[in-house]
């Protein structure tokens, strides 16, 4: 394991947690090609991320961030979504919660708006960085009853990952690892309000 670390928010727990006792206003988006099985429920999905980056002073550090992103699906098949991350060696955290087609509610540096969409049986979300791009692609079973999960970073040709971080500087990413990374689907609605 990188850095010697493992860090876990165990199945989202406690952002879940968090989004019960939290209602965030969100705009819904349209119901186009969501799949009729996911209707009223979430998807929460989990993952660990280990950087190696370089800050514009030219500073090398190495970043460990625990990240839980839930979809909820509403009855009318409207996406909603909350987006928590969290570094315990920093302490420093960021939340964003939103809809496809309407404006983030950010907490903290370092989040960006995600449009989500259906293909086939799966669901994607892409975020891009001031340069680059993360994919969150969540990958459904025939009836919908089991999802897995990658994240994928990209670059832009011939660019290197560039972002804002959670203390709000900018950084070179020179590399990252994405391990532990869960998914699963729940009943009901694990964001707030809808």
């Amino acid at each position: 394991m990188p850095f010697g670390l493992t860090i876990r928010l165990p199945r989202c727990r406690s952002a879940v947690a968090a989004a019960a006792m939290t209602a965030v206003p969100l705009v819904p988006a349209l119901a186009q090609g969501v799949p009729s099985p996911l209707h009223n429920e979430s998807v929460v999905l989990s993952w660990n991320e280990y950087r190696v980056q370089r800050g514009d002073d030219g500073h090398m550090s190495k970043s460990n961030t625990a990240s839980c992103f839930i979809v909820y699906v509403s009855s009318q098949g409207r996406m909603f979504s909350k987006f928590s991350r969290h570094n315990p060696k920093s302490g420093r955290s960021n939340s964003s919660a939103q809809a496809p087609d309407g404006n983030p509610s950010v907490q903290g540096a370092g989040q960006n708006q995600r449009p989500m969409r259906f293909v086939g049986n799966q669901m994607v979300s892409e975020n891009a960085m001031r340069s680059g791009a993360r994919r969150i692609q969540a990958t459904f079973n025939a009836d919908f009853t089991n999802c897995s999960l990658r994240v994928i970073y990209g670059k832009d040709s011939g660019a290197n990952q560039y972002h804002r971080a959670m203390n709000g500087k900018m950084y070179t990413i020179l590399s990252t690892d994405v391990s532990g990374a869960t998914c699963s689907i729940r009943p009901g609605n694990l964001v707030g309000d809808s």
